[in-house]
């Protein structure tokens, strides 16, 4: 192809790289040429770096960490579609690695120069990105030398009482539960992850109930606990199963022990301390937390920046455990910590962590021992997988179908999805509005019926719509004013109002209001008093009477919100629902970006929101596209 000229690609202004470059965006342009003023490199080299560096900013809006020049070594950065074609004529060519790598290293931008890109690696960082890698990293390095508190004896006696088991229903199976209890207690960091229904609560609720039980034997001060998650619903629903998994334990673990686990969940955001309009919290490594065991949910949802300020935070003794699935889809903004530090399959056991846990665990032995190359390399001693799924027992169509998706196996997944019968899967076919109108008469209009506050949210949790896209037929936005019509009785010209809201509307809140504690991704519920004054109401963790359990906010104090009947499945991470109906755009409709949005980390996070029933819309084409893209998130994070 031919070589562009310099005079042809430096553009002089972003009005000009827009119409060059596909998908650019402002901040991509200024920071490309802020660097180009940073680095003062030569003018030969300037083209190849401009693209580069637009490429970099780029990539992190994608949720890349750094950007590999192998990644765009020898690619070309086509210009936007005119039409149906594009002109290829018009295109950048970004040289070979060769070629990438020598300019680089002619530039004063290595780890210990002070400039706003790093190379490292052979990857291309915005600079304060790769000190927040290299922080985590070092972080979580610091917490898998910690010591053990406690005598192996104590711990053994400990995991017995938790774990009892009665000789003649002994199961030849490892209890991975057990496992996981056992390799956390020991640890200053521990990860738990499994699918839904392997038990993540269930087992770290004995994990808490164990150490707090062999810190009161000791006689040791009480330990602070917090218990927090990345968002407030997922905050709400780890407080709840805390909870029940408490109430399930009377009989097992002593009273004084239960009550010493708290069951009220925080948000990161307001465990940390926001301050309004800064990227900071009051929290940081000048004014540490005071927290000895720190326990964080729904982790594959929280970003690397994010987790590098809560590490920050956190005082050097506190012991913290990460819970989560690896397989959903990973943070909206840039990284993805726990796939990059819980890799499947497992890698293994050193020796010294098999011989304790054999020692310390009924059920142990039982296996062989893991991976014996972990001995001579980095082990993963930190990690326990769960894959015995109590919700999906291996013969469910959303099960089957779950994996079938995560593997990457298009037949089968499609064969479980339009040709065989499952009581738990429906595959919808024909016009959208067609068959969504019965489910919504089925979930939806009882709650315009609701005398009940607390019956309207149980119906909520019932059904929900899940959108891969807010454009489009197949998107939120359109489902939703269609679901809002049916609502109202008032049709198509309903779309045309603003802020229309009556008794048992559902709305999720779209951006963060401190004064009011309401954040992004809240829902509540429209409500008429007995005065006929229409109020909304949020559910709040804990227990309590109705005055307690929801926040009541009046309408004109609303930040902004929106009908919540369909929701993207981004934002149902760390929610579940008793049926689920997940659309996906036709593939006719699909622009270039819906169809980067598609994955089978997509499919997957949305059949398993799903409990009990699972309807799906898409052609065999959009769906066989799905389930073959997977997620790639570049970073160089590592244990």
């Amino acid at each position: 192809m031919k070589r562009n000229s310099m005079a042809e690609l430096m553009y002089h202004n972003f009005a000009q790289a827009k119409q060059a470059l596909s998908g650019i965006e402002a901040i991509d342009y200024f920071f490309a040429k802020d660097v180009l003023v940073a680095v003062n490199c030569e003018e030969a080299d300037s083209v190849q770096l401009f693209h580069l560096c637009a490429a970099l900013t780029q990539s992190l809006r994608q949720g890349h960490v750094c950007l590999p020049i192998n990644e765009v070594a020898s690619q070309q950065w086509l210009a936007p579609e005119r039409g149906d074609s594009v002109d290829e004529q018009k295109s950048f060519q970004f040289e070979s690695f060769t070629e990438l790598k020598a300019l680089i290293t002619r530039l004063n931008v290595l780890p210990s120069d002070n400039q706003l890109i790093v190379f490292d690696k052979d990857c291309l960082y915005l600079k304060r990105y790769w000190l927040f890698e290299r922080e985590l990293q070092q972080q979580l390095g610091e917490r898998l030398t910690a010591k053990a508190r406690y005598s192996n004896v104590d711990i053994k006696a400990c995991i017995t009482e938790l774990f009892p088991v009665d000789d003649k229903l002994k199961s030849t199976e490892v209890d991975w539960q057990e496992v996981a209890v056992a390799n956390a207690i020991n640890k200053g960091f521990a990860i738990i992850a499994g699918g839904p229904g392997t038990g993540k609560t269930y087992t770290v609720t004995k994990l808490l109930a164990a150490i707090v039980s062999l810190q009161q034997k000791t006689q040791q001060a009480a330990l602070k606990i917090a218990l927090i998650a990345p968002t407030g619903k997922a905050a709400q629903r780890l407080s709840e199963s805390i909870i029940n998994a408490k109430a399930g334990f009377t009989d097992l673990v002593a009273a004084k022990v239960l009550s010493a686990i708290p069951d009220e969940a925080k948000t990161i955001h307001r465990l940390l301390g926001v301050i309004p309009n800064q990227p900071n919290f009051k929290h940081n490594e000048n004014n540490l937390l005071s927290y000895d065991v720190i326990l964080i949910d729904e982790v594959s949802m929280v970003d690397l920046p994010l987790m590098t300020r809560l590490f920050r935070a956190l005082k050097p003794s506190a012991q913290v455990i990460m819970l989560g699935d690896a397989d959903q889809l990973p943070s909206v903004s840039a990284g993805s910590v726990l796939a990059d530090i819980a890799p499947r399959p497992h890698a293994g056991y050193s020796a010294a962590n098999s011989q304790y846990l054999a020692q310390v665990c009924q059920s142990y032995s039982l296996s062989p021992s893991l991976s014996e190359a972990a001995c001579q390399r980095n082990s993963m001693d930190y990690l326990t997988l769960l894959s015995k799924s109590r919700r999906f027992d291996g013969a469910g169509g959303i099960g089957l179908l779950a994996q079938a998706v995560i593997a990457g196996d298009v037949k089968q997944s499609w064969h479980l999805l339009s040709e065989e019968h499952n009581e738990q899967l429906t595959f919808e076919q024909g016009e959208l509005k067609q068959w969504l109108m019965p489910l919504v008469d089925k979930y939806y209009l009882p709650l315009k019926q609701c005398t009940d506050l607390a019956q309207a949210f149980a119906l909520l949790l019932k059904f929900r719509i899940l959108c891969a896209t807010r454009k489009g037929a197949q998107g939120v936005e359109e489902i939703n004013n269609f679901i809002d019509a049916m609502m109202t009785g008032k049709g198509r010209q309903w779309q045309q109002e603003q802020h229309n809201l009556y008794h048992g509307k559902p709305i999720m809140i779209t951006e963060n209001d401190y004064q009011l504690g309401l954040y992004n991704g809240d829902i509540g519920i429209v409500w008429q008093n007995e005065d006929k004054q229409l109020s909304v109401y949020f559910e709040q963790s804990g227990q309590g009477d109705n005055a307690e359990r929801y926040k009541r906010v009046m309408p004109s104090r609303l930040p902004s919100h929106e009908s919540v009947f369909a929701m993207t499945i981004h934002k149902t991470q760390g929610s579940e629902f008793s049926h689920v109906a997940m659309v996906l755009p036709e593939g006719a409709e699909q622009s270039q970006s819906q169809q980067q949005l598609l994955s089978r980390e997509l499919l997957y996070t949305g059949i398993t929101r799903a409990k009990t029933h699972l309807s799906i819309a898409s052609d065999k084409v959009t769906w066989q596209r799905s389930v073959l893209a997977k997620v790639k998130r570049h970073s160089q994070l590592t244990l």
